[in-house]
């Protein structure tokens, strides 16, 4: 990493925050992640940069002692002789050699064909994973996946299951009966992949119920309206309903209200566990448009009685 700038690479500034590190390092990591930058040399180079340095910038400490030395920090060919960063005394990690003797130093990271080391692996690891000078860097959790889906409002009411691809594979994911729209669902450990080994993230669905001409959700009930004539409204009687799997009829009494609500038990939502929600029917009062006389006359004489 020798000569390379740690801000530059998350594309931040030197005032920058902790969150907003840690925003650009997943921006950025999501970026050049392998799982989606497959056989890409140019993209792991810089995947293995982003996240060199961000573990420096989010470690206060290893951010100061970088802040302090500058970019000279990172080059193993000059400007640390003798002198101490983050806590490591060059000359005496490399036998007294200072930055001399890292070039000379045979490092092995995790490589069984060894050879010698690149001085920048060395920084990496001082200031990096947490793996010392034995290869091991540290593991991190991958980045949660944020997906937005749109359900049928039959889907919504019944359940489905849907296939999404992550990271190149197939996750299923079981939409619940009774989801209602802009529900948020998390899958825990199906969002990208750990890196070092990491755990996971997770997913987290946001899903968008399509709009049905009659019903509409809240939890386990289903709602609807229903046209109800005057006259019946008046002197009760019985009126056919919707159902969502078919048709049923509802007795009204006399001298209903508009926007009043009725019941029907168990046609609503059929939960998982076994229960089912209700039916919730809301009475709309239909008004003639036109009387005729003699039914302007029969008003007029009722208005009379009735008042």
């Amino acid at each position: 990493m020798a000569g390379k700038d740690y801000y530059k690479i998350l594309g931040i500034d030197k005032t920058a925050s902790e969150d907003q590190i840690k925003k650009a390092f997943r921006a950025k990591a999501r970026l050049y992640h392998p799982d989606l930058k497959h056989d890409d040399k140019e993209a792991e180079k810089k995947f293995k940069e982003v996240n060199e340095a961000y573990e420096v910038l989010s470690d206060p400490k290893k951010r100061k002692d970088y802040d302090t030395f500058g970019e000279s920090f990172q080059q193993a060919g000059g400007g640390f002789s003798g002198a101490r960063a983050g806590g490591f005394d060059f000359s005496d990690l490399f036998g007294g050699a200072g930055a001399a003797g890292a070039r000379n130093f045979t490092f092995r990271s995790g490589d069984p064909r060894g050879g010698q080391g690149d001085p920048s692996d060395i920084f990496a690891n001082l200031f990096g994973g947490g793996g010392g000078f034995h290869g091991h860097p540290e593991p991190r959790r991958g980045a949660n996946v944020k997906r937005q889906v749109e359900i049928d409002f039959s889907e919504a009411v019944q359940g489905t299951e849907l296939k999404l691809r992550i990271d190149g594979q197939q996750v299923n994911v079981r939409i619940p009966p009774g989801t209602v729209n802009d529900s948020r669902l998390r899958l825990k450990g199906k969002g990208h992949s750990g890196v070092n080994n990491g755990p996971a993230g997770d997913l987290i669905l946001t899903v968008k119920v399509r709009p049905h001409p009659v019903f509409s959700l809240l939890g386990r009930d289903l709602l609807c309206q229903v046209e109800v004539p005057l006259t019946m409204a008046l002197l009760g009687g019985r009126i056919e309903v919707p159902t969502f799997t078919g048709k049923a009829m509802l007795s009204l009494r006399e001298g209903v209200q508009n926007g009043q609500k009725m019941r029907l038990r168990g046609k609503g939502v059929q939960m998982a566990d076994g229960e089912a929600g209700d039916q919730i029917v809301e009475l709309k009062i239909v008004m003639p448009k036109k009387l005729s006389p003699e039914a302007r006359q029969l008003v007029e004489k009722l208005d009379k009685i009735v008042s």
